[in-house]
């Protein structure tokens, strides 16, 4: 039975349907329909249509759009200006709404009379819904950079800042302020705006304490906007004359105002970006009532209210007022907070606190740097910006407090500070970046300096040098560089294998990589290490890289560094060993050179048969006797040089050439003590020592006949000075071969060879020259082809002396060449004929990264 009775109601219920059109009744269906009635001109169907498409409006943002689809803005724009209020009213709600689709504002202003319309109407009607809904649109109209155009194209700005003054009801103050607030956020329409004569600074922070939290925020916003035209000369004093700072701090000191608080502390955030803001916020007294907010405020607010305190301390004026106020030491304690949102801040108040020195001295006083390491060690604390901060304030107080580098120094504080490096795969690069940043700062101080001398340092560095980052690595090489200040430095850097890890970084096509490099490399090269330069092949890269060389300035200054430690590879890749060029103990030439230069090990451990000879210099007696096995070292230390031993033993391939010894000890005979005419400072713990010229102050005129006796000297050691011996090339080469095979080595000791040519003599000359302070140049034109140049100063021959001159040493120059061949010692003068002859001027060095067949040179 119910069956049949619900079937019953249901057709007498169909049959109530209303199906009749309602055209102020608006659904999605009908909404054309309803639009098309705006075309009327019946004002009461005009009004109730447009009452109602606002309705349907305020429903949801969908019914927008489908008004919006339908062109609806062209037919409710005619009506903005009817004669009849209400139709006026109710068409500018409907204008409003739609302006706050995204595009509605761009069809409306297509036509720029449309926004003059409104804005006329905001100047000339005095209805309150008409200034409501007027001041609206204009405020959605104005977020598009045209509507700003055309609106200060319309001159109301006047009005426009009167309303807001003057209006009492607050939507229309709120609507007048975000006006405003668009207009500045175009930079062309900003300057209008403040160059206008009804602006005025006590209307706007008047409404920053309204009863309306929406026109609070509107109003904090535009003194934002405003203040942070920092090059706007007149809005930035014309605001430090109002009582812009007091009132927001008013703000701040009132509990009923409590939802704008981080608002108004982010407008002095922004306030105290200059100096001058700066300055201006502690006259004013400002500072100290921000430090009472810290203190009584929530827990919320601290971060934003020390943000403010931080941001004063980025420049000069506002670090002298927060130091008067004692706020360096807030932020100290604040370090020790519980409050970890304040932990950045703090940090980075501290280090800005600390460019100033009274404050920094302050500081350290307090356990800063314990709680900064402590931080850092907290893998807790996340690393930006808590422990980043922490890394700021690190460096700069390292930088300028010597106690508080000598703290950080200490073994289990250091430790935290290291282990950023050490766990480089668990943190960022800029922490990186400090960290090395804070080694820098170390160097300044020899407490530090000297705790970061140790081997696994050392290692620390250098494993950061084979990181990806350049600029890392930069840094690194600026740290390395002042270690080497240090002897031990160096010795800890050839340990570690420093000189390899720079060996393939020096390929990495980087300018400012490379010269922090180069720079490293003129601070930490030694014997050894040149020799280590030598065997990675880094020394035949730098001198073959020729466009490294004129891009890096530091490239050639390195290379000649290690060319001062390595005078063999000198002479071999530049074909001249200067006046300040020494031989060491362990020089050698090869006679025949390759496309690059091996080193002395390389060559010493060359299998037989042995085709060229290298001519070596050892002075030193050997610290091994091969025959007695019995270590015969002197009581000096045996070599400066890594000559004598390797890693694999003592090198039997070196002969102990007795011959050169005895020269040299003839010519100090000869020649007496080199201290007596000329002031140099022997090496302590050689015995045949080298007296080097560099040091020396003034030399003496003596030095001619010494050079032309040494001439003489060389000459009948190497074929005597009636020739008595055939010293022509095959000869010379067929004597070279039989020493060779005696000494089962292709190592000769100069003072084997009794049958030289020129290089030979030249050789001879050279290393001689050195030892008995003879200021000497070594050149070389071919293979077999060498000559030495000598300076000394000139003699006039008419005037006899009585005892021998001297002159400064430093203003010595080469002027003659020494003939150690056709009548050895004779001195021909470097511009002579002659001299041009024996030195083949026309010929190209001859150097191990040029090698032609034959010289093609005209004698």
């Amino acid at each position: 039975m119910a069956k049949p009775l619900q079937k019953e109601r249901e057709n007498r219920s169909a049959e109530k349907k209303d199906f009749t059109f309602h055209p102020y009744n608006i659904t999605p269906e009908s909404a054309h329909t309803s639009i098309l009635l705006l075309e009327s001109t019946e004002s009461e169907i005009l009004c109730q249509t447009l009452r109602a498409l606002t309705k349907f409006s305020a429903q949801e943002m969908q019914n927008r759009h489908v008004l919006y689809n339908l062109n609806a803005l062209k037919y409710i724009l005619p009506h903005i200006e009817h004669p009849e209020l209400n139709i006026r009213r109710f068409a500018l709600k409907a204008l409003a709404q739609l302006c706050q689709l995204p595009k509605g504002p761009e069809q409306v202003l297509a036509n720029p009379k449309n926004l003059r319309t409104v804005a006329f109407i905001l100047v000339k009607i005095e209805d309150v819904f008409v200034l409501e809904f007027a001041s609206l649109v204009l405020a959605e109209l104005t977020r598009e950079p045209l509507g700003c155009e055309q609106l200060v194209s319309a001159n109301i700005l006047n009005s426009l800042c009167s309303r807001m003054k003057n209006s009492l009801d607050p939507d229309v103050q709120k609507n007048c302020l975000q006006t405003l607030s668009n207009l500045l956020e175009d930079p062309t329409c900003a300057s209008e705006v403040t160059k206008n004569q009804q602006f005025s600074w006590p209307s706007i922070l008047a409404l920053m304490q309204s009863a309306y939290l929406a026109i609070q925020h509107a109003a904090l916003k535009t003194v934002d906007q405003l203040i942070c035209r920092y090059k706007d000369q007149v809005v930035q004093k014309t605001f430090r004359a109002s009582t812009g700072v007091l009132d927001l701090c008013d703000i701040l000191e009132s509990y009923e105002f409590r939802d704008v608080h981080v608002q108004v502390l982010g407008v002095l955030r922004n306030y105290v970006e200059t100096e001058e803001n700066a300055a201006h916020l502690y006259q004013s007294g400002c500072i100290l009532r921000l430090l009472a907010y810290l203190e009584m405020a929530l827990p919320a607010m601290k971060p934003h209210c020390l943000a403010v305190l931080t941001k004063i301390s980025f420049t000069a004026n506002g670090r002298d007022a927060l130091y008067q106020t004692g706020t360096d030491l807030v932020f100290c304690h604040q370090l020790l907070s519980s409050n970890v949102d304040l932990l950045a801040d703090a940090a980075m108040g501290v280090a800005n606190m600390t460019k100033l020195l009274p404050a920094a001295v302050r500081m350290s006083d307090t356990n800063i740097i314990e709680a900064l390491c402590a931080i850092l060690s907290d893998d807790a604390a996340v690393w930006f910006y808590i422990r980043m901060n922490s890394l700021r304030a690190l460096a700069e107080l390292c930088r300028i407090i010597p106690k508080a580098a000598f703290s950080l120094v200490e073994p289990k504080i250091f430790a935290s500070l290291r282990n950023i490096n050490k766990k480089f795969k668990e943190t960022p690069i800029e922490a990186q970046r400090l960290a090395v940043q804070c080694y820098i700062n170390l160097l300044n101080y020899h407490v530090s300096t000297k705790a970061m001398l140790n081997a696994e340092f050392m290692q620390e560095l250098l494993n950061i040098l084979q990181r990806i980052d350049t600029l890392l690595k930069i840094m690194t090489c600026k740290v390395l560089t002042g270690l080497m200040r240090e002897d031990v430095a160096k010795e800890l850097f050839t340990y570690k294998k420093g000189e390899e890890v720079i060996s393939n970084n020096l390929r990495i096509d980087h300018v400012g990589f490379r010269t922090a490099l180069c720079i490293l490399i003129s601070a930490s090269v030694t014997d050894d290490g040149a020799d280590a330069y030598l065997e990675l092949g880094t020394i035949h890269y730098m001198v073959e890289n020729k466009q490294a060389r004129y891009v890096v300035s530091a490239w050639e200054s390195a290379l000649e560094e290690i060319f001062r430690h390595h005078p063999s590879a000198k002479f071999a890749y530049t074909g001249r060993l200067d006046i300040n060029d020494f031989t060491k103990e362990g020089f050698y030439v090869q006679k025949k050179l390759g496309e690059s230069f091996p080193t002395i090990y390389a060559l010493a451990e060359a299998p037989p048969p042995h085709q060229y000879p290298v001519y070596i210099s050892m002075f030193h007696q050997p610290a091994y006797d091969v025959a007695s096995g019995i270590d015969i070292k002197s009581p000096y230390r045996p070599s400066e040089s890594r000559l004598t031993e390797s890693e694999s033993g003592h090198f039997r391939a070196i002969p102990d050439d007795v011959n050169l010894r005895n020269y040299l000890l003839r010519l100090r005979l000869w020649f007496g003590e080199p201290a007596k005419s000329m002031h140099y400072i022997e090496i302590e713990d050689a015995h045949y020592e080298i007296r080097y010229r560099d040091k020396c102050d003034e030399v003496s005129t003596s030095l001619k006949q010494r050079a032309q006796l040494l001439g003489e000297f060389v000459a009948e050691q190497m074929c005597g000075l009636t020739q008595e011996r055939d010293c022509s090339m095959p000869s010379v080469n067929l004597h070279v071969a039989d020493l060779m095979n005696e000494l089962n080595s292709p190592l000769v000791g100069l003072g084997f060879i009794k049958c030289g040519g020129q290089l030979e003599r030249a050789l001879l000359y050279k290393v001689l020259a050195d030892r008995v302070g003879l200021p000497c140049a070594l050149h070389r034109g071919s293979s077999a082809h060498a000559w030495c140049e000598i300076a000394v100063p000139e003699i006039d021959p008419n005037e006899k002396l009585d005892k021998p001159l001297n002159y400064p040493a430093g203003l010595l120059r080469v002027n003659y060449v020494v003939d150690l061949t056709e009548r050895p010692g004779r001195l021909l003068p470097l511009s002579s004929p002659e001299a041009q002859r024996a030195c083949a001027r026309d010929c190209a060095p001859y150097t191990a990264r040029a090698l032609p067949d034959t010289c093609k040179c005209e004698h």
